[in-house]
């Protein structure tokens, strides 16, 4: 113990204590507004805030993205709005001693600067960035582009478009196959497409670019800004690979699938769930398309089924008529199932049918989910990295070199005008 005095002793004389300097009120003030003891300001609560840019994020995915977005803006503007008013009641002095407008503005300006417009722009940057890499397989076109392309694709699919039909072109050629499955959606339907498009990109206004920049849209707009070739080409090859699948898929049995197409398998195992159900309904609902489908077979055993309705409908333009016209074809395949024999191939092969189109809608929705993933992807990058210097950008350039000094005038012209003249105060007592 003697020892510690004497050192202590020695060096504590030598030790110059820097008086704690105590805060002024002014001082006080700004660590409150600046470091509130706000709930607003900390998690879970917090994290709303961040709901409509993760909401912005996940717009690129299909099917679901674009809901989730419209829906993730609800917590976000509820979010917003309890803030900017809890900044209103807090007050300058940030204590809720005297509500402040000025307050609520320079929350409500920092708030959709930093939370809303900034950030989301910078998701779509970060969208658009991550779908340019998708060019580099050699397709030249974007994420956004192949898309388009994707969901032209399934749209046509759905429509039943790509029964493969016939027709005999104007120079007396037939055409038939993937032939005139291409003609019927490429040269039909996505050209013209394409060329009403490019059309009214050009005399689109600003605030339809802008529009189109936050929102969707579901024309071929990316493929339209596209060289053409590429587009055609890509989407062709697309088309051809979903006609060969389906070809595979309606005549061939699960055992060639899996020794001959392995890659099909599992498509083909999960469509096969309550497939007979959605073969009752085909035959039921859509007759026309189910004799399209007969008709067009390259299957051995619809050879019978094929000769039954070619024995009455005995022309090209006879079987036309008879796959656009459902009463007519509901006819036949009531006939048909008459028979034991043909009413079991008959269900059998609307089985396939329905295998391969449930088959391939999952195919061609994966192929536009991994672009969705990709961009998505791109846009939570994004947001990460500009996060934090968008709220410093906004805090420290806008908000202090700006907006603050814009109120502070606007104020200082308020309390001017509120100034006594000649010793009387303006108001409605100075009115004659």
């Amino acid at each position: 113990m003697s020892e510690f005095s004497k050192t202590y002793s020695v060096i504590m004389p030598k030790v110059k204590l820097t008086p704690i300097k105590q805060k002024t009120k002014k001082e006080e003030i700004k660590e409150i507004i600046q470091n509130p003891d706000d709930p607003l300001a900390k998690y879970p609560l917090r994290a709303f805030a961040y709901s409509n840019e993760v909401g912005a994020a996940v717009s690129a995915m299909p099917v679901w993205g674009k809901t989730a977005e419209a829906l993730l803006w609800l917590p976000a503007l509820m979010y917003l709005g309890a803030d900017i008013y809890d900044k209103y009641r807090r007050g300058k002095e940030g204590d809720y001693t005297k509500a402040s407008a000025a307050a609520a503005v320079q929350q409500a300006i920092f708030q959709a600067l930093a939370s809303v417009i900034f950030p989301i722009v910078a998701v779509k940057f970060g969208q658009r960035i991550a779908g340019y890499c998708a060019k580099f397989d050699g397709s030249h076109l974007s994420a956004t582009a192949k898309e388009e392309t994707f969901n032209r694709l399934l749209d046509e699919f759905d429509n039943k478009n790509f029964a493969k039909g016939s027709v005999v072109a104007p120079d007396g050629t037939l055409k038939s196959g993937f032939d005139r499955v291409k003609e019927r959606i490429i040269d039909e339907k996505l050209k013209p497409a394409l060329a009403s498009t490019r059309k009214d990109l050009e005399t689109e206004g600003l605030f339809s670019k802008i529009v189109r920049f936050f929102g969707h849209t579901k024309r071929p707009v990316a493929c339209a800004k596209t060289n053409e070739t590429y587009v055609l080409d890509f989407f062709e090859k697309q088309a051809k690979k979903i006609f060969d699948k389906q070809t595979i898929l309606e005549n061939s049995t699960r055992d060639s699938i899996a020794s001959e197409h392995p890659e099909l398998l599992k498509l083909y195992d999960k469509a096969t769930k309550n497939s007979e159900k959605r073969a009752k309904l085909l035959i039921e609902n859509a007759p026309d398309y189910l004799v399209k489908k007969i008709l067009n077979s390259e299957a051995v055993e619809q050879k019978p089924l094929i000769q039954a309705i070619t024995q009455k409908y005995d022309s090209i333009e006879k079987r036309r008529i008879l796959v656009k016209d459902k009463t007519e074809s509901s006819a036949v395949v009531k006939e048909l199932l008459k028979n034991p024999q043909y009413k079991k191939q008959i269900e059998n092969f609307a089985n396939r049918v329905e295998i391969a189109r449930t088959a391939l809608r999952t195919y061609i929705k994966g192929k536009s989910i991994k672009l969705g993933l990709l961009q998505t992807a791109g846009g939570f990058i994004a947001l990460g990295l500009m996060a934090v210097p968008i709220d410093n950008f906004v805090h420290k350039y806008i908000i202090k070199k700006f907006v603050e000094p814009g109120i502070e005038t606007v104020e200082s012209i308020k309390n001017k005008n509120r100034q006594p003249v000649d010793g009387r105060k303006i108001g409605p007592q100075m009115i004659s």
